[in-house]
C-alpha cells in the first residue's frame, strides 16, 4: 500500500520555509544595520542605528509580511472535505463516523 501525502502538508512546508527565510532576512538586516551604523548623526532625534534598525526596517518588513500573507501563502482548509457536509443554511457540520 502506497502512502498518499495530503496536499495540505506540501503547502504548509512551503509556508514554513517562506516564513523562516523571511524571519532570517529580517534578523540579519536588523543586526547588520544596528551594528554597522554609529551613534551619529541623528535622524529625527534618534541615533541612526535606532532609526534604521528599530524603526524603519520593522516597518518595511511589516508591510512585506502583509503582502506575503495575502498573495503568496494560500488558505488551507483545516478539515477534510470528505468528513464535512453542509446543512441547508450553508453551515458546515462534521459527520459522525
Amino acid at each position: 500500500m502506497r502512502f498518499i501525502e495530503d496536499p495540505r502538508i506540501k503547502i504548509a512546508r512551503k509556508s514554513l520555509v517562506v516564513s523562516w527565510v523571511f524571519f532570517g532576512a529580517f534578523v540579519f538586516l536588523v543586526l547588520i544595520l544596528s551594528y554597522s551604523l554609529g551613534d551619529k548623526p541623528y535622524v529625527l532625534g534618534l541615533p541612526r542605528w535606532v532609526a534604521l534598525g528599530a524603526v524603519l526596517v520593522p516597518t518595511v518588513f511589516t508591510v512585506m509580511v502583509i503582502f506575503i500573507a495575502e498573495k503568496l501563502i494560500p488558505d488551507i482548509p483545516l478539515t477534510d472535505e470528505e468528513s464535512v457536509t453542509g446543512d441547508e443554511n450553508g453551515n458546515e457540520k462534521e459527520m459522525d463516523q
